[in-house]
């Protein structure tokens, strides 16, 4: 904590010194209403929770297809792609960030990770990022944050709208929207298609890195309100992917194909009988599919057939009361009913969890906004939980507030991490869960899939739940925000690659670390130019630590190869680099340019990630010989945009990864250089 102290209060001096010299003023982004902190409308320059917005206009003007080309440039998030493209975020893995749609939660994740390229951005109004634990109202799941998709725009404009974007590795995609106001409701419709050839890094490798597939997404949403006090909200998704990919065998070539689908439907009605109280019964459904066919492109015989199934269903009712004008009690209550059915699952598999949550909101001074809350969850497969939260903030000058938060959350291990067997056959990695990785991999040795195995199938174990405590300490000013966090985790389920296969990829599963330690700070700073010139800038700096292996280091316990002698030593302390797949230093430095009248605007963006743990080669449980770090680097990305016909079309070129960056053995979601061009008409109704 005295490290996280020291760190924050360094950066805000120096973002002190940077503010001293703004001198244009726009607050618009400090009044822009959030829900997802709260699970009430607040004005984000008030709430005491770090809050990242993106907005429509952000997205339009980066040129994203999907969701994780948007988060890929957030600070303080990383896109991780050794199981599957999910979000760390605070040095935390994927499995404590909760992905919300419109308020609610996208189903079908694998070894925890929710694949984000399912989610196409072209319909999406804003994002709402929350770091920092959010359990007390979310559940474990929200652990270490949550990002909100909000694709339901509040502005009562009639158009619509298709687009189109053409690129390498012939990807394509075309969308289309409809917005229909009407004197007491409107009706939204979207819908999208995508198809990616696909591409091989590398070279001789007989499997493609991603297999060429096609999407569809479906998405409606339907607003009522019949009277003042009665207001339903309707929303419909349906979202189905196939690929085509391949892969060598003993016997010959053989031809994989994939389908996945993902479908969910909610309904929301709202009674706001006065001013003073709001209730809202929630009512929520999702599908989730995948089924893998795997047969000899020669003979057609059958290699492998899998199959996954989850189903999802969460009634929920939450009450906001204004008690007072300086009072807000927020309560809810719900139930989750949620079912698995696999190919490697005897008997279908369900658990059921209750849950109560309860929030005071009190507002003191001012100045001052404190939230107290908890939430209690009731399973009937471990353990009952209660997870407490306070945060607070305190304005202490007009444009700067200081703010904090500290939170515990709980987290067994599911059906997932124990019986999953997932093989990804589109990237060609493998994930098994506790109970079967040991045979599985047994399985894969006979047919000659394994090329080294990174533990002993012995030591294998039975997970246990893990538990945690988190904190976050902030400054926000008019243009400069900084957060320090930490994170302690009890029996941290950590996801591990316990062998390498043939064709370059991994075999991963789960393993419990006794105790481990993220913390850091995280610094954004943005800056008008001139007129049209506008700069950002953010970096977060992150240390993890496995306790009970730092100390056996600081006994002399631990082993390494020396460099120099080629002779075994003890490691030492400053040579100890923390957990795998996490990198100390990250940043980004974004500049764009608009110019309104002329309808122009370009933006140019870098990512940076220095280096980060992958293989655990000589066995002592962390990074240390150079042959097991990823080298770090910088992506450059660029985009320009032209509108014309008073902004009815809209032409824009992008370029992704200028200096094509690649490295096939370690981050295969990263294809080398893109190019795009793309053109959107929207017409007014």
């Amino acid at each position: 904590m005295r490290k996280i102290f020291w760190l924050t209060i360094c950066i805000m001096r120096t973002g002190a010194l940077f503010a001293q010299t703004d001198s244009v003023s726009s607050s618009k982004d400090l009044q822009e209403v959030v829900v997802t902190a709260t699970r009430n409308e607040q004005l984000v320059n008030k709430v005491p929770i770090p809050v990242t917005i993106i907005n429509k206009q952000q997205l339009q003007r980066m040129g994203a297809v999907l969701l994780q080309q948007v988060l890929a440039e957030q600070t303080g998030l990383f896109i991780t792609s050794n199981h599957g493209t999910g979000v760390q975020m605070q040095g935390l893995e994927s499995q404590y960030t909760l992905i919300l749609l419109d308020g609610e939660p996208l189903v079908g994740r694998t070894a925890g990770t929710l694949d984000l390229s399912r989610i196409m951005v072209s319909n999406i109004e804003r994002i709402e990022i929350i770091k920092g634990p959010v359990s007390s109202l979310y559940g474990s799941d929200a652990l270490a944050g949550v990002i909100n998709i909000i694709t339901r725009g509040q502005q009562k404009e009639a158009y619509s709208s298709i687009g189109g974007r053409y690129g390498s590795n012939n990807t394509y995609n075309i969308d289309g929207e409809t917005r229909m106001p009407y004197q007491k409701g409107m009706f939204t419709a979207n819908a999208g298609y995508m198809h990616s050839g696909g591409y091989t890094l590398g070279s001789g490798n007989n499997t493609p890195t991603i297999a060429p597939f096609k999407a569809i997404t479906l998405q409606s949403s339907w607003q009522q309100q019949w009277t003042d006090k009665w207001q339903t909200v309707l929303n419909g998704r349906y979202y189905q992917q196939r690929y085509d990919s391949y892969f060598q065998d003993a016997s010959g070539t053989v031809d994989d194909i994939g389908k996945e689908k993902d479908a969910n439907l909610s309904i929301n009605l709202k009674n706001t009988p006065n001013k003073r109280f709001t209730q809202v019964f929630r009512m929520y459904y999702s599908y989730y599919n995948t089924k893998e066919d795997m047969v000899y492109r020669q003979n057609k015989n059958v290699y492998d057939a899998s199959f996954f199934t989850q189903q999802y269903l969460k009634p929920e009712y939450q009450l906001d009361w204004q008690l007072h004008e300086k009072h807000q009690l927020t309560a809810g209550a719900g139930y989750v009913h949620e079912s698995v059915e696999a190919t490697r699952y005897d008997d279908k598999m369900a658990f059921n969890t209750g849950y109560v949550f309860l929030q005071e909101n009190w507002k003191p001074a001012d100045k001052w906004n404190i939230l107290l809350g908890g939430r209690f969850d009731l399973h009937n497969q471990y353990p009952s939980q209660f997870s407490p939260k306070i945060s607070l903030s305190y304005q202490f000058l007009p444009q700067w507030r200081v703010l904090g938060s500290a939170g515990r959350g709980y987290r067994a291990p599911d059906f997932r991490q124990l019986y999953l067997h997932f093989n990804n056959a589109a990237v060609g990695y493998t994930v098994a869960g506790t109970k079967l990785a040991k045979q599985i991999i047994q399985d894969m040795q006979a047919k000659g899939q394994i090329s080294q195995l990174n533990v002993n199938l012995d030591d294998l174990k039975d997970l246990d739940a893990e538990s945690s405590w988190s904190y976050n300490l902030g400054v926000q000013g008019k243009r400069i925000r900084v957060n320090g966090f930490y994170n302690k985790v009890k029996n941290l389920i950590d996801t591990r690659a316990i062998a390498e296969k043939t064709n370059g990829q991994r075999v991963f599963s789960y393993v419990n670390v006794k105790s481990i330690t993220t913390y850091g700070a995280e610094a954004e700073y943005n800056q008008p130019i001139g007129k049209y010139w506008q700069a950002s800038a953010g970096y977060q700096y992150l240390r993890t630590v496995d306790n009970e292996l730092y100390d056996q280091v600081k006994d002399g316990q631990v082993y390494t190869v020396d460099k120099q002698t080629n002779e075994t030593r003890a490691l030492k302390r400053n040579e100890y680099f923390g957990l795998f797949s996490r990198s100390h230093h990250t940043a980004n430095l974004k500049l764009a340019w608009i110019h309104a009248r002329l309808g122009l605007d370009a933006n140019a963006r870098v990512i940076y990630r220095s280096k980060y743990g992958f293989a655990d080669e000589n066995g002592n449980q962390t990074p240390d010989l150079n042959s097991e770090f990823v080298k770090g680097y910088a992506v450059v990305n660029l985009a320009a945009a032209k509108a014309l016909w008073e902004n009815r079309i809209r032409i824009q070129a992008t370029v992704e990864n200028l200096f094509e960056h690649t490295d096939a053995a370690h981050i295969p979601t990263l294809p080398g250089r893109l190019y795009t061009l793309g053109i959107n008409f929207k017409f007014p109704h």
